[in-house]
């Protein structure tokens, strides 16, 4: 009776861990302290986790960014299209392959 509650509190302990540390490792990146930083925060971290621009991660970050750092900025509408379409330069494309480089001999004079 005594093994079964150790074995069972240990399995519910063990769970427990393993739960946590799954859930902060899909957790989103960090905010930022500013506008432009969030942006590339949220793009890097969508470029990890999936396929590729375009699909809904990287609109729906840039989104979130706006609205939480809408009280803090007041930068006019134009420069702020302009840092978004700054940290989408840096969006991974879907269609992207990459390719080994083919080496080349060397030539040499005789």
């Amino acid at each position: 009776m005594i093994f079964k509650n150790t074995y069972t509190i240990a399995l519910v302990v063990s769970g427990s861990v393993f739960l946590a540390s799954t859930m902060t490792s899909m957790a989103g990146p960090g905010n930022g302290s500013n506008l432009g930083e969030c942006y590339n925060n949220w793009i890097s971290w969508c470029n990890e986790h999936t396929a590729g621009y375009p699909n809904n991660c990287y609109g729906e970050s840039l989104n979130r960014c706006d609205k939480i750092h809408k009280a803090m900025s007041t930068l006019p509408g134009y420069k702020v299209n302009s840092m978004k379409s700054t940290a989408l330069r840096k969006a991974k494309r879907a269609n992207t392959t990459l390719v080994a480089p083919t080496v080349q001999p060397v030539r040499r004079a005789n």
